[in-house]
Formats: C-alpha cells, sequence, structure tokens
C-alpha cells in the first residue's frame, strides 16, 4: 500500500451570502484538486460534471481536479483542498462518488473542525495532526461510499439482508459458508442470494469468504504461535494444505514467508 500524504492547499467554512452576495449561481469552473466540502445546513443545489444534488447536512461532496463545477445558492459549508497526484489515497478518492450519502454528518463535521484547526497552524505538531484527520476523512469516505453503491445495486430489502449476511460472515468463518448454507440463513434461493450478493460485494459468496478467512490468518500468523493447522482450523479452512495453497495464491507467498516477511519489516 503505497500511502502518500497530500499537499492541503487550504481548509475552512465557505459562506456563499459572504462570498457572493450579489449572485443566485456561481460561474462554471474547473476544480484543479480535490475539493472535498460537507455541508453545514440546506442549501441549494450542487453541479459537478454531469452530476446534480440538492444540498443538505446528510451529503459529502467531493469534485476531482478536472471536473467542471458551479453551484445554485446559498451554499455553506466546510471544505478541504488538496493535492494529491498518486498513491492510494488518490486513488481511493479518484474512484468515490461525487455525492455521498451519510449517516455520520457530526463525525465529518467534527473531522473539518480539527482540520480548521490543525491545518493552519505553522506547529510541526499540529501538522501531524491535520494528517491523521485527512486519513480518517479518507477512510469514512471510503465507507460510506462502499455502503452507497451497495445500496444504488441492490433493492432496499435485499441491501439489508447482504449487510446481515456480511456481519454473519466474519462472526462464522468456521462455520458452513456455502452458498446453499448461507443463502438459506438469509432465506434467499440460491441464485437469487448469489446475483444480490455479488451485485453488492463484486465478488462471488465464495471469494469473499476466501478472502475473510485469509485476512484472519494473516493476522494469526503474526500475532499469536498457533501452528499452520491450528490457524487453518481457527479461520474455517478444509485443511492445511488448502489453506497453504489459498493463501499463497492472494498473497503470492506462503504463510511461513509472509510471517517472515512481516517480522523482518518489524525488526527493521
Amino acid at each position: 500500500m503505497d500511502i502518500i500524504l497530500p499537499e492541503i492547499v487550504a481548509a475552512g467554512i465557505y459562506n456563499s451570502q459572504i462570498a457572493v452576495k450579489d449572485r443566485a449561481i456561481t460561474k462554471n469552473r474547473k476544480a484543479t484538486m480535490f475539493e472535498i466540502e460537507i455541508p453545514i445546513e440546506e442549501g441549494g443545489i450542487s453541479y459537478i460534471a454531469s452530476e446534480e444534488r440538492h444540498i443538505s447536512p446528510d451529503i459529502v461532496i467531493c469534485a476531482k481536479p478536472g471536473q467542471i463545477r458551479h453551484t445554485k445558492l446559498p451554499f455553506k459549508c466546510y471544505y478541504i483542498h488538496m493535492i494529491l497526484n498518486t498513491g492510494t489515497l488518490y486513488d481511493i478518492l479518484a474512484d468515490i462518488p461525487v455525492f455521498i450519502e451519510t449517516k455520520r454528518s457530526a463525525e465529518y463535521r467534527k473531522i473539518f473542525e480539527g482540520l480548521c484547526k490543525h491545518s493552519n497552524s505553522p506547529l510541526e505538531i499540529d501538522r501531524i495532526k491535520a494528517f491523521s484527520l485527512v486519513l480518517e476523512l479518507v477512510y469514512l469516505l471510503d465507507k460510506d461510499s462502499k455502503k452507497q453503491l451497495y445500496r444504488n445495486g441492490l433493492k432496499s430489502g435485499n441491501y439489508e439482508i447482504i449487510e446481515d449476511v456480511i456481519k454473519y460472515i466474519k462472526e462464522n468463518l468456521t462455520s458452513d459458508l456455502s452458498l446453499n448454507a448461507v443463502a438459506s440463513y438469509a432465506s434467499l434461493s440460491s441464485i437469487h442470494f448469489h446475483n444480490c450478493f455479488k451485485a453488492a460485494t463484486g465478488k462471488t459468496l465464495h471469494e469473499y469468504v476466501e478472502e475473510q478467512r485469509i485476512k484472519k490468518a494473516a493476522g494469526l500468523l503474526v500475532s499469536t504461535d498457533l501452528t499452520l493447522t491450528e490457524i487453518s482450523y481457527e479461520c474455517g479452512f478444509s485443511s492445511q494444505s488448502y489453506f497453504s495453497y489459498a493463501f499463497k495464491r492472494k498473497m503470492k507467498m506462503t504463510p511461513r514467508e509472509y510471517a517472515k516477511e512481516v517480522y523482518k519489516r518489524y525488526d527493521s
């Protein structure tokens, strides 16, 4: 994972009633960096690229470099403008929707309040705090955007079912998680469940379950003294040999090689 921190250009509060008193709508302009905003109150309409959305505190707005935008006023928001050209954070922000629905406006506001305070300070310790808030912001944006994509790909009732199934899978990795078993748990036919799950996660059930089992195994490899056989059992694999095969296919190294690599990095 290539974490490159952004250049924070500005963070603050924008209020159109102060900034552009004599206009009902702003002029078209091209965003030259990532412009992330959370409205403070109900407003007009935000137009970005070919999308538009009524301005309200339950959305986060993320304009990307190169996008054309303008706004029907009024508009009052917290904002941060950042320059990023490559790396994991860039990839995440480039892929998220322009308008992201959220039920955690208070969490976002707290992050933006911190960014307003710390990003404008000359102290190095405040800059470190500002970057930690940026990472927290990107984490929430990624999480909320994925939920939104899941909802858009499913009927509302099926969305709640898949959310419950995902929780069930993570808590029951040693159980029978075959398509028939999990579809039965969800009270759906196997075919219908397969289609819903693939639409929600972008993966088949088998791919998702194996991914979660490998993720748990990776943690156990570096945090316990369990043998490979014990880890394979704890993570729900049918045998140690299949665990080793699946782990190498996913991680591009054997379980033992992975553990040695992590320890080597930690020692360094």
